[in-house]
């Protein structure tokens, strides 16, 4: 401690060094493809299965006709809504980072940075709750219970339901699914699980990661969800976190979710869902507009971020829903 008649030196902000919690682990944009420039009220033309998996072709003697048939087509609903947060930084926000010894502090920056990744944050619990309320391949809202078989340990089932799923979702559809999303507390149990480690004893040291597992199932990717949000409300101290597991169907009990997902969209492009963003118009890009204005009473500026979308269930049948992938 500073000696008596000692002068004590307080250093200012470190010019290279600043601390901010920011959601690096959003998986939403690698679920469903986007569909850009999407009109306020769109449709997307879905060509009914049943008659593309008909064999109805036949002989055709000479002088005779072909056989005829048609496909039916139905209409799926594009809802664009808009998501958006505000910031305001004030001039005396300015003033004061500039008075600190030239601090990181960035308030404008800050303020566009906060906004924008509350538009992300939005987007990845929208899609989290579609997936968990949505009845996938005629289950009901929440999927298959999994009766807490994937965890590491005697009697894991696993790989054994996904397995059974891909080809539940292949005969239904003729296709095969190419991706497996699953928490991050499932993750972990599995990469402790003896059943896959002896798969991979003698790749990469024997170290189970999700692209090795996507291997094993013969994926293409599989994607470990786990982001959080904060229930908690706000109080002046700015210190209250309360975590809430995004994709946890319920808490700490795990889950999973197998689908098809093409990498775009396309015309007679099959896909378990779509992300889509509405058009040019008012401002917004590809479905994203940061607007900003002068407060002039206040002596602020304000920040705003927004997005314009709907997510689209396209192919409830293309997907696979498991819970209670941990816990019973």
């Amino acid at each position: 401690m500073p000696q008596p008649g000692s002068e004590v030196i307080v250093a200012g902000p470190l010019k290279d060094v600043s601390i901010a919690y920011q959601n690096r682990l959003y998986i939403a944009d690698r679920c469903f493809p986007f569909i850009d420039n999407v009109p306020p009220e769109a449709k997307v033309a879905k060509y009914l299965k049943g008659a593309w998996f008909r064999d109805e072709a036949q002989e055709r003697g000479p002088g005779g006709e072909a056989v005829r048939g048609g496909y039916p087509i139905g209409w799926l609903d594009i809802i664009l809504k808009e998501v958006a947060f505000a910031k305001e930084v004030t001039d005396e926000d300015r003033e004061n980072a500039a008075a600190l010894g030239g601090a990181v502090l960035k308030p404008d920056q800050d303020a566009i940075e906060f906004c924008q990744d509350r538009i992300l944050l939005r987007r990845e619990t929208r899609l989290a709750a579609l997936i968990k309320a949505t009845a996938w391949s005629g289950q009901g809202a929440g999927g298959e219970d999994a009766n807490g078989l994937w965890a590491g340990g005697a009697g894991n089932t696993f790989l054994a339901d996904v397995k059974a799923r891909i080809g539940t979702i292949l005969t239904n559809t003729g296709m095969k699914p190419n991706r497996l999303l699953i928490d991050g507390g499932t993750y972990r149990s599995l990469t402790e699980e003896s059943t896959l480690l002896t798969k991979i004893q003698y790749v990469q040291k024997g170290v189970l990661t999700a692209d090795l597992i996507a291997a094993i199932l013969d994926l293409e990717e599989v994607l470990v969800a786990d982001a959080v949000y904060s229930s908690a409300k706000e109080t002046k101290a700015g210190t209250e976190f309360t975590a809430v597991k995004i994709w946890e169907y319920i808490a700490t009990k795990g889950m999973g979710f197998l689908f098809y997902a093409p990498p775009a969209p396309g015309l007679k492009t099959p896909s378990v869902g779509y992300m889509c963003r509405g058009g040019q118009g008012g401002g917004f890009q590809n479905g994203t507009r940061l607007t900003t204005w002068r407060e002039t009473s206040k002596h602020q500026d304000v920040y705003e971020a927004a997005e314009k979308s709907d997510i689209l269930v396209s192919g409830a049948d293309l997907g696979f829903m498991w819970k209670d992938t941990l816990l019973d």
